[in-house]
């Protein structure tokens, strides 16, 4: 009985991703952010779309995760401009449209391996100090 609740949990949250069709755009000018679409209102099932797209894609690198909007989809395709009249930072839009950052760390004891932690800001998915570990070192 417990096989078949896990199961369809499972199956619940690769649906959710699909089927609201969360879609992670990539920024042309900034290759470590991503802006995303349609993020699942329940947390568990976005960070269950964050840690799917970390592991599908293999990214090795570190990351920031965004709502896309109209104030963060500036960054696909233009530069941070820190000064002037029209000051456009995305670091501005991080408690408002943040969502997390992903981080790697060397493992203790294999330092040829890292270990992928993502970090949730506090706007939506709780503590940005209580990382989860996504990808983990091999023992």
């Amino acid at each position: 009985m417990k096989k078949i609740v896990v199961i369809m949990i499972l199956a619940l949250w690769s649906v959710s991703c699909s089927e609201k069709k969360t879609e992670f755009v990539q920024s042309e000018v900034y290759k470590n952010l991503y802006l995303i679409k349609n993020m699942p209102e329940e947390s568990a099932l976005g960070k269950k779309c964050i840690e799917d797209f970390v592991t599908r894609n293999a990214l090795k690198e570190d990351a920031e995760f965004y709502n896309y909007s109209n104030n963060t989809k500036y960054f696909l395709d233009h530069k941070e401009d820190p000064g002037g009249f029209s000051s456009e930072e995305i670091s501005r839009y991080q408690d408002k449209e943040g969502i997390a950052s992903l981080g790697f760390i060397k493992c203790e004891k294999d330092s040829l391996k890292k270990a992928g932690i993502v970090r949730y800001y506090n706007w939506k998915y709780g503590d940005f100090y209580r990382p989860d570990t996504i990808i983990k070192c091999s023992q």
